[in-house]
């Protein structure tokens, strides 16, 4: 049965704000009514009911809802430090019950498949209080990424179990689809985490590189001009593994009769064997990815990459480089204020194949060959090519046994370790999300892609076509770069993101200050209604709504120190508990404010250090 009445607005609301992938995939649903659950109203309460064939019951049970998810949640042993998927939404209630009386540590997933019920059931009970707790994620539907976004949230915590809790009343209506989302959630997890972790440890990083690199690519042209036009071109991943070596003849043959794509690390050993790539790619922030153009010619090949790469190889392409934005601000705010259409989005997962994997997607190429990505150490320690910086400290051997054993492309297994299995999976993945496109593989030792064949040099060069004619990407590229227009003044560009940060850290540190210097008798619980006490929790909806005051400003702010300050406030504030929820609630605050402060000051800093400020009347935190 379908009620056909909307979402409560408390619901909605929320939904729009913090799961707006839900909410679109409830709306998507239509008045469709769920196949397994309705609701029946009995004594004025809406009772969830499980339909099955012509009998239905209630999904909670007949008797004591309460003692019925007592025993369901008693039996779970949840480590303190955990991310749980439980199965099902249902009415929400044993979610609830799962939020209040696991540990502060523990993460929950709330899972369902019935994206009907959920609207249902949004329809009918405020769910506000689930849905705005911030141990709560929420999926959906289609197990695919969008399902699992929420997890990222949890990759920021120090879990030590990743597992699902299974609700048997609501777990039962579909096992096998309830038991994909265990496995789908653990890969996921496995993908995630290491990324989410380097996001931040290089959040710092990434937004003094992107502020460093605007004189250079304020004006660059982005990588979205050239959508679509070379569907007819096949286009070649190089990657550094072993097999590399002995492609080389290979990429002789077809290097005009393709479009081929290096990454830092197998540059060097394709113009050292006379072989010029079309168009080399960097992404990492770090300074170890220079080391892949040192020493070696520059000066005929294009650079593509994101606004947050290592400075100094921006620095030696200069006036050669095609950008693109991937959850830049500091990228997007400057397009904006410079009146540009925002910038394209490129895959950034782990590792810059990712990123050459998506640039062939965006220029339209119908068949994607693989060289140099085995992915897998070979027999002998080998996993990385022998002219190549890994090889200059003998790092493209490893004597690694810790992996997993998979099976290769010629091989029945081969060695892979933790991290390559990472980037097997992301190239996975994105096989499957372009099922239109022909991949072939010449990787002889390597480790066997999904969906990914096995080619031999023969029939590489005969599926590249011996007869297809030359391509235009050359000249294309050159007409982009040769129209790029002089960098604005930049100062006068980041003035407005000068006078928010200031505002904003001096609201923010004056009160922490003021929180910090309150008496300790101000913790009683009879000192909560304080004027005092009143009159900060106040202001600290001030701060609030400078935070929201512009969400382009403010993600300029939170994309650099502020990141790690707020991940580590989020930590300290869930052993903030006392008698007095009014205190606790301005030591929270103070928190908060100590973490915004120290995030605005390091911005301004950076900012004043690149000469990107007229004015210096930043409060100082010494």
């Amino acid at each position: 049965m379908n009620s056909g009445i909307p979402m409560l607005e408390e619901n909605a609301k929320i939904l729009a704000n913090r799961f707006p992938v839900v909410l679109d995939r409830i709306l998507k649903s239509g008045n469709r009514a769920s196949d397994n659950f309705f609701y029946e109203e009995q004594k004025g309460k809406f009772i969830l009911m499980t339909q099955r064939g012509e009998h239905s019951f209630p999904a909670y049970g007949s008797h004591n809802k309460k003692k019925l998810i007592k025993r369901w949640f008693d039996g779970l042993n949840l480590e303190k430090e955990s991310l749980y998927a439980v199965t099902g939404f249902g009415d929400g209630t044993h979610i609830q019950y799962f939020l209040e009386n696991s540990s502060n540590g523990a993460y929950c997933l709330g899972t369902e498949k019935d994206t009907s019920i959920l609207r249902e059931t949004f329809s009918r009970i405020d769910c506000s209080e689930i849905l705005s707790h911030e141990r709560f994620g929420l999926g959906t539907g289609e197990l695919d990424d969008d399902f699992f976004i929420d997890i990222q949230s949890a990759a920021l915590t120090a879990i030590s179990e990743v597992n699902s809790a299974v609700f048997s009343p609501l777990h039962s209506v579909d096992e096998g689809y309830y038991d994909r989302m265990r496995n789908e959630l653990l890969r996921q997890y496995l993908v995630v985490r290491p990324l989410m972790e380097v996001n931040v440890r290089t959040s710092i990083n990434i937004q003094q590189n992107s502020f460093t690199n605007l004189k250079h690519m304020a004006t660059s042209p982005d990588v979205g001009e050239l959508k679509d036009q070379f569907k007819e071109v096949p286009f070649i991943v190089i990657g550094a593994g072993p097999s590399l070596d002995d492609s080389i003849d290979f990429l002789r043959k077809v290097q005009d009769k393709a479009i081929i794509v290096a990454s830092n690390s197998p540059y060097r050993k394709l113009i050292n064997s006379g072989i010029r790539p079309h168009l080399v790619v960097t992404a990492d922030p770090m300074r170890p990815t220079l080391s892949g153009f040192q020493d070696v010619k520059l000066d005929h090949v294009p650079l593509a990459c994101p606004f947050s790469a290592y400075p100094e190889i921006v620095k030696r392409f200069a006036g050669r480089i095609l950008s693109w934005s991937t959850l830049n601000p500091v990228a997007e705010f400057t397009k904006k204020r410079m009146g540009k259409a925002p910038g394209t989005p490129i895959l950034e997962q782990g590792t810059v194949s990712g990123c050459v994997l998506d640039l062939s997607k965006l220029l339209g190429c119908n068949k994607v060959l693989f060289v140099g990505q085995d992915m897998a150490v070979r027999d002998d320690g080998q996993y990385y090519t022998s002219d190549s910086t890994y090889a200059d400290t003998g790092s493209h051997y490893t004597d690694m046994q810790k992996g997993h054993k998979l099976p290769g492309n010629t091989k029945d297994l081969v060695h892979v370790e933790s991290r390559l299995f990472v980037y097997l999976k992301t190239f996975e993945q994105f096989v499957r999300n372009n099922p239109q496109v022909n991949y072939g593989n010449l990787a002889k030792d390597g480790v066997k892609i999904e969906g990914v064949p096995y080619l031999n040099f023969d029939e590489a060069f005969e599926w590249i076509d011996k007869d297809a004619s030359a391509h235009l990407f050359d000249e294309k590229v050159s007409n982009l770069l040769s129209n790029q227009i002089p960098c604005p003044d930049l100062t006068m560009l980041l003035q407005p993101l000068v006078k928010y940060t200031e505002s904003l850290l001096k609201k923010s540190l004056s009160l922490a200050i003021e929180i910090e210097m309150l008496p300790e008798k101000f913790a009683q619980p009879h000192y909560s209604e304080n004027k005092r006490i009143k009159d900060i929790l106040l202001q600290g909806g001030e701060v609030n709504r400078m935070v929201d005051s512009s969400p382009d400003l403010w993600n300029l702010v939170f994309e650099g120190k502020t990141k790690g300050e707020l991940i580590t406030y989020k930590r300290v504030i869930r052993d903030i508990k006392s008698n007095n929820k009014n205190w606790d609630a301005i030591q929270r605050n103070k928190e908060y404010f100590w973490a915004l402060s120290e995030g605005c000051h390091w911005l301004l800093q950076e900012l004043e250090n690149q000469s990107y400020t007229q004015s210096t009347e930043s409060p100082s935190l010494k």
